[in-house]
């Protein structure tokens, strides 16, 4: 009797080992599914206006000795309202400067292991979040349900809230309010999430997904951009005040440069051009304010912000600020804004 059984039990422990019945469902690389994942954010301002913010922009992954990171792109925040996703990247974030946010965390595997018998658990995690240029650590339960062998999804409890001082954020919101005539705007925001992270064989598709998203992301950086298209921008550009030439020149400082190619490549402002060359204003498009420069009197040179808007031409108008003897600070374009850009944060 006990030799009839031995061929069985080896066979049943053969299967077990090879299925990954006594393996830990934690011990393998994890990848977070971007198109399937969500990061909101809800902010408050005049004390009674909600309003939702997305970040589409994610990356994530979890390694086999539980280290996980989760990069979210600060220049997609989406909140279905342009002129407000612009003021958002460039003057709460300042994403010329600080393009990304980063969420780490260790995770204790063998408290995981609990999925390996129930679906769902709740799980004390610990995470360091990077943001502007600092780094804080903050506690947070998020829930985890095993959906499948290869699925998991990672889910936050309650909203999280962070104030804006925990990153030196507060002079940004001073400048976003200014932008919307003085509307108070709390100093403190919340954030949720639902993030997917799948396994085995799922990961190449995802991996090559990425790839793709990243693709398409440098060609819109290098894509032509009309008029149209940088009208909102520049209208943010007057507000920041983060535009200024090099010191006897007339081209953009590098913070300045940087600061105009990467709002000028918003992905959410107005569609780009078709067109292989880049689109000269015509009539009907906004006008632009140009600046010469006290030795040359000439517009900047071969930078993103001059070659969206007109081609090179002499101004006859004094700048309208200045910022030293060097530094002249681009404020505000010709014409009347739109009545979006009055009234949307």
């Amino acid at each position: 009797m006990r030799g009839s059984l031995s061929v069985p039990i080896r066979a049943l422990l053969t299967l077990a080992v090879t299925t990954g019945w006594f393996c830990p469902v934690w011990a393998q690389e994890w990848q977070l599914n971007a198109s399937a994942s969500h990061f909101y954010m809800q902010t408050v301002k005049a004390n009674s206006i909600f309003e939702v913010h997305q970040f589409t922009g994610l990356d994530g992954s979890i390694s086999r000795d539980g280290d996980a990171s989760v990069k979210i792109d600060l220049t997609s925040v989406v909140s279905g309202i342009d002129v407000r996703d612009v003021r958002m990247r460039f003057l709460l974030f300042e994403t010329y400067k600080f393009p990304y946010a980063e969420i780490t965390a260790k995770l204790d595997m063998a408290a995981l292991q609990a999925l390996l018998t129930t679906t769902r658990i709740t799980y004390p995690l610990k995470i360091k979040v990077a943001l502007h240029g600092v780094t804080q650590d903050i506690e947070t339960a998020v829930t985890v349900t095993r959906l499948g062998d290869k699925s998991v999804s990672v889910v936050s409890v309650k909203p999280i809230v962070v104030t804006t001082d925990a990153f030196g954020l507060t002079p940004s919101i001073a400048k976003l309010s200014d932008a919307i005539n003085g509307s108070v705007i709390a100093t403190g925001a919340t954030f949720t999430f639902d993030l997917l992270f799948e396994s085995g064989d799922k990961i190449p598709a995802l991996r090559a997904a990425h790839d793709e998203n990243e693709k398409r992301k440098i060609a819109a950086e290098n894509a032509p951009i009309s008029a149209e298209a940088c009208e909102t921008p520049f209208d943010v550009i007057s507000t920041a005040g983060a535009v200024h030439f090099k010191a006897s020149s007339a081209e953009l400082d590098t913070g300045s440069d940087a600061f105009c190619k990467v709002l000028l490549i918003s992905p959410t402002v107005a569609p780009r051009s078709k067109s292989r060359s880049r689109v000269t204003p015509t009539r009907s498009a906004p006008k632009m304010q140009t600046f010469s420069s006290p030795s040359s009197g000439h517009t900047p040179s071969s930078n993103s912000c001059r070659n969206a808007a007109s081609p090179p031409r002499a101004s006859k108008r004094p700048a309208m600020a200045t910022r030293g003897p060097s530094h002249r600070t681009i404020r505000k374009p010709i014409g009347p804004k739109t009545a979006a850009s009055n009234s949307a944060c």
